[in-house]
């Protein structure tokens, strides 16, 4: 059972912000899943992007706003689809 005040926080909150932290969260989570498919560690991934491991470990935590252009960087280097889009979607 949820408190008076986490619902309130939650009426409170607008709707863009809890679409972003779900699809962030999504996101996240399918990144983590190929990381331990493939056997890779942040630290790996960091040295595959020539990044310092404490910036993938913000991606991978929410709080750096992944662009499209890395998430599609991430897709190329680790060969497997982050986001999955369909077409019967599109109008």
């Amino acid at each position: 059972m949820r408190s008076k005040v986490a619902d309130r926080i939650q009426s409170e909150t607008p709707e863009e912000e809890r679409i972003f932290v779900r699809q962030y969260t999504h996101i996240v989570l399918r990144i983590n899943q190929i990381l331990i498919a493939k056997g890779y560690t942040q630290k790996s991934l960091a040295e595959k992007f020539n990044k310092k491991p404490s910036e993938i470990n913000k991606w991978l935590k929410g709080s750096h706003n992944l662009t499209l252009k890395t998430l599609a960087k991430l897709e190329a280097d680790l060969g497997e689809p982050i986001i999955y889009t369909s077409k019967e979607q599109l109008v």
